[in-house]
């Protein structure tokens, strides 16, 4: 069966979550999600009801990979992809989806936090899909920044 990707609900925070916990680079607890990001299952729920939307891929069913984005300051909040479904174009594909919710609401720029180590993948993923570092360094992370261009439109 193909992977389908759909619109992430409350649901899904779960799943979501499990996968996020489950990364191996930029590895994470629920405990730091909470300390370092005031993330907690709640609180994603919450976000989806509100301000936040997210999209979601799913092979047979199972939630595979998430993005998620925040409407009311163009911040796309994370993307994450279950290790054994690394490399098949899942990530781009829901942060093409989430980036093009946060233009559609009319932002020009939109912007993201990510490990500035050169060594961590996440890095050079954003920056060949056309992500900036902006030099600015909010906690551990630098901040990145996405130009709304038609190019970005035809990502997915």
């Amino acid at each position: 069966m193909p992977l389908t990707y759909r619109q992430m609900r409350a649901e899904d925070v779960p799943a979501a979550l499990a996968i996020r916990l489950s990364t191996k680079e930029n590895a994470v607890t629920l405990d730091e999600l909470k300390k370092d990001y005031s993330v907690t299952p709640q609180s994603m729920a919450d976000e989806l009801r509100s301000d936040t939307s997210g999209w979601v891929c799913e092979d047979d069913g199972k939630l595979v990979g998430f993005s998620m984005g925040n409407g009311l300051n163009g911040e796309i909040a994370v993307v994450s992809v279950a290790p054994e479904y690394e490399g098949r174009g899942i990530g781009k594909t829901v942060l093409a989806h989430t980036q093009n919710w946060l233009f559609s609401l009319g932002y020009e720029e939109i912007w993201l936090l990510a490990n500035p180590d050169p060594d961590i993948r996440a890095t050079g993923f954003y920056e060949k899909l056309g992500w900036r570092a902006t030099g600015i360094m909010k906690g551990h992370d630098q901040v990145l920044k996405l130009k709304h261009t038609v190019a970005n439109d035809r990502m997915i």
